[in-house]
């Protein structure tokens, strides 16, 4: 393991935490979910252009995010976990870079994304959950993105 993922299994616990129990790990339709990448990946702020979402192999039981070389990264979803939750969790790696792994990049990445497309109390939940586990998000590399419910522009979350 890289010493970019130390945090991994305190990711996913700061993940269950957070969203457990709610419509976000509520399993969807794939068209649902890539009509959801498809809104993240037009939005102004968004710096990467389109990302290729596609199904995991039928046996796959968990979702990821890979980038071979230069190549652009591919999200490949595992059919229990097609939820709106890990649809974010996968497009925070390819905000932060495949290679930051699960550390304070990717949780700025993941925070502001659960920001920008569940809204400010959401990200809330996030940020607690990831306090509760010893995690903080880092400084972010990109434009802030704007909070979905709030109409006064992006907020430092």
């Amino acid at each position: 393991m890289s010493t970019a993922d130390v945090g991994r299994q305190a990711v996913y616990a700061a993940e269950l935490a957070a969203f457990d129990g709610t419509s976000y790990e509520s399993v969807v339709r794939f068209e649902t979910l890539l009509a959801l990448a498809d809104r993240i990946t037009s939005a102004a702020w968004w710096p990467h252009g389109p990302v290729e979402v596609v199904r995991a192999r039928r046996d796959a039981s968990s979702s990821s995010t890979r980038q071979r070389g230069s190549a652009a990264p591919v999200v490949r979803l595992a059919a229990p976990q097609m939820t709106p939750a890990t649809l974010l969790h996968e497009f925070a790696h390819v905000l932060a870079g495949v290679a930051a792994g699960h550390g304070a990049l990717f949780r700025r990445a993941h925070v502001d994304l659960v920001g920008d497309v569940f809204g400010a109390d959401e990200a809330g939940w996030l940020l607690d959950a990831y306090a509760a586990v010893g995690l903080s998000p880092g400084q972010r590399a990109w434009s802030a993105p704007p909070i979905r419910g709030v109409t006064v522009g992006p907020i430092a979350l």
